[in-house]
């Protein structure tokens, strides 16, 4: 039987999939606390900046100075390229794609990424409060150009399966190893953040979350395939974006399943109803071999996707 991994041995697991001994890794304490029913913080020292050897080094001291000032401690997920750096724009280095999911279970966030068609992410954290998910890539992202069209994935990509409202690229987030103190100085106990998950050898290609690209940042053929909805349905009787949708369903796609989940939640999004979504959609993709029960399915996973997160309260996708 394997002997569970002590706090300073989740947190050595954890950085050494996602940092090189050489990076800087910021740190950031903060309490945080409820007051009146409005969140509270206060900053209790300075961000510092440590390469994940003096990070580790250092795991009994910080845990004991957040134990005595209610601290929370945070990471920055990217790696920073200097002291100091602490905003999108100093961001140089992008090696996962992340995700923080509030008041869930792992067995819950594992059943919303499914339904939204993500696979299982190469390292799950139990925060105390939710559940964070990272999917390694099998390469960095260096460019300015991949930095700015990974940046604008992550909404659509955190709406999908109702994940946190805050996507910015110098995020940061509870490291395994430390203790969530949320709200402690009103008596909440603390909760460890733990580590449930970690294999460094399941990564992915950026191209396996195109289907949460801005349509006009993805690839597509150098002439697009014209949309061919069954006889007898005028498309300009729907909402105008939804031609454009459909004709996303004759492109070549590796998953097209994945590809027929996201334009199916795109749909609803507009307003269709599933038996609009159903006439546009029968003779195309998957929907066309695999008929009525394949359709179904897929609506019904988007529907429970979009009201149970923040993107069934919002009709479109977001413009950015």
């Amino acid at each position: 039987m394997t002997k569970p991994l002590t706090a300073r041995g989740q947190l050595e697991q954890f950085l050494s999939a996602l940092f090189l001994r050489e990076e800087l890794i910021e740190l950031r304490f903060i309490e945080s606390w409820l007051s009146q029913s409005k969140k509270r913080s206060r900053l209790v020292r300075s961000a510092e900046w440590l390469r994940p050897d003096d990070f580790i080094a250092a795991h009994s001291d910080l845990t004991l100075f957040a134990r005595r000032e209610r601290a929370n401690m945070y990471f920055g997920v990217c790696p920073r390229a200097k002291v100091g750096d602490a905003d999108d724009h100093s961001i140089q280095t992008i090696r996962s794609v992340w995700c923080d999911v509030d008041h869930v279970t792992a067995d819950e966030a594992h059943r919303r990424w499914n339904q939204a068609g993500i696979p299982r992410p190469s390292i799950v954290v139990s925060s105390g409060s939710g559940i964070h998910g990272y999917w390694l890539l099998q390469r960095d992202l260096t460019s300015q150009a991949e930095r700015s069209q990974f940046g604008t994935m992550l909404p659509d990509f955190y709406r999908s399966f109702g994940g946190d409202h805050v996507q910015n690229v110098s995020r940061v987030l509870r490291p395994p190893g430390t203790v969530n103190y949320k709200d402690a100085r009103n008596g909440r106990p603390p909760l460890p953040c733990s580590l449930c998950l970690c294999d460094s050898e399941v990564r992915y290609p950026l191209d396996t979350f195109a289907p949460w690209m801005p349509r006009d940042r993805r690839e597509t053929p150098p002439v697009a395939a014209a949309p061919r909805p069954r006889p007898g349905i005028d498309t300009s009787t729907v909402h105008p974006e939804a031609t454009t949708l459909i004709s996303r369903l004759d492109c070549p796609c590796r998953d097209r399943s994945r590809r027929d989940f996201a334009i199916v939640c795109d749909l609803l999004r507009l307003g269709l109803s599933r038996e609009e979504i159903w006439s546009l959609v029968a003779s195309l993709s998957k929907f066309e071999s695999d008929g009525r029960p394949y359709f179904d399915l897929t609506v019904t996973n988007a529907e429970r996707v979009l009201q149970s997160g923040p993107a069934s309260r919002s009709p479109l996708r977001s413009a950015t």
